[in-house]
């Protein structure tokens, strides 16, 4: 059975943080709208610092025959988020068309700040709480990264950043490696004596052709994202370099796609004789949870005792989910109802909202020991 949701105020929450613009390390309006909530409702709200902006915790205590649980979701939205305009068209929200709507995450926002009125109204029974709050998510899980999670008491993580419909349970997620790949060859003026240079553009342009690219198997991907090089026209070109990724959920065929790139990059450098230097990180580590583990069968059996029908995914994206696991909290990505996120016709179903916030509360009432 459905907790009884308050849509009327659940919209209005949502519609109040969707138009707080809230850019990667720009958080300071939500924060600050979580706190002020968190304070009405009369919850501990703890603030960390992370870089220039905070991680935020709520924590709730409960009864010890529950399992504690952290909730998660981000708080900074991608651009272009200023002055969005909310607009409820039909059965659904929507921006004005300049903008992001910020569904992404702040629908899942609302939603926990929701359940917790829900909980407080009708006297739920619940265990240990804590809904967690992060920034800077959209340009590199900083804000997961950056907060310590042995304040954390929670075994499970439910994170609710996945698009769709409500329903969807990501149970993998891939590794992600970035990389810099940098080309120095040597200047020459390009009309009076070409070939006493060596283009920096023109090896770098070999080494993109002939790297894996795009779909390399069903778990895998590489791309090529940024290119610089050059100064001016009539100059052969002495610097460039490229910024790429490749992700898979197999942790050996992600290492080793980087050392095909790392190979291929040398040689054709080689066979040039220009100089390359290759930088690389792994972003965050990937992980796969059983379809019968504890924590993919407490949602699934709270998204059906709320009538809807559990759908088990693989995402070739990254979340605050990947940290979790990491760091040996087990987790999972739930949907939060957004749709076209990352573009201006973003939107959300008002359905999905309710019942995201309708599965958070089903959530909290599985975890029972």
């Amino acid at each position: 059975m459905k907790p009884l949701v308050n849509q009327e105020r659940l919209v209005s929450t949502f519609i109040d943080l969707a138009k707080i613009a809230s850019p990667s390390w720009e958080e300071k309006g939500v924060i600050e709208y979580i706190k002020q909530k968190a304070d009405t409702l009369g919850v501990e709200c703890a603030l960390y610092p992370c870089n220039n902006s905070y991680n935020v915790l709520i924590r709730i205590p409960g009864d010890k025959s529950y399992n504690p649980v952290l909730f998660s979701c981000h708080m900074d939205t991608v651009t272009p988020c200023e002055n969005i305009q909310p607009i409820i068209k039909d059965n659904k929200i929507v921006s004005d068309g300049r903008t992001i709507l910020g569904a992404d995450d702040k629908s899942a926002i609302a939603a926990f700040l929701e359940a917790i009125s829900l909980l407080q109204e009708h006297s739920l029974p619940h265990g240990h709480i804590e809904f967690l709050f992060s920034c800077a998510e959209e340009v590199g899980l900083f804000g997961a990264k950056g907060f310590d999670l042995s304040v954390v008491k929670a075994q499970y993580a439910f994170v609710f950043d996945s698009d769709g419909p409500v329903g969807n349970i990501i149970v993998a997620a891939p590794y992600h490696i970035s990389m810099k790949i940098i080309i120095k060859g040597k200047a020459a003026h390009a009309g009076m004596e070409p070939e006493k240079g060596i283009s920096a553009i023109r090896v770098l342009s070999e080494i993109i052709a002939a790297i894996p690219h795009g779909r390399i198997d069903s778990e895998t991907t590489a791309n090529v994202g940024i290119v610089k090089g050059g100064r001016a026209t009539n100059i052969v070109a002495e610097e460039a370099e490229c910024t790429l990724e490749t992700r898979s959920r197999q942790k050996t065929r992600v290492l080793s796609v980087k050392r095909e790139i790392e190979r291929t990059a040398k040689t054709i450098a080689q066979k040039y004789k220009a100089k390359v230097k290759i930088e690389s990180t792994m972003d965050y580590e990937g992980y796969t949870i059983r379809d019968n583990d504890p924590i993919v069968l407490i949602a699934s059996n709270a998204l059906r005792s709320i009538g809807i029908k559990p759908a088990l995914a693989v995402s070739g994206g990254g979340s605050d989910t990947n940290i979790f696991n990491t760091h040996g909290i087990k987790a999972i990505n739930l949907s939060s109802g957004m749709r076209q996120v990352h573009t201006t016709k973003e939107y959300i179903i008002i359905q999905d909202l309710v019942n995201v916030a309708s599965l958070v509360v089903s959530i909290i009432q599985n975890v029972k020991h």
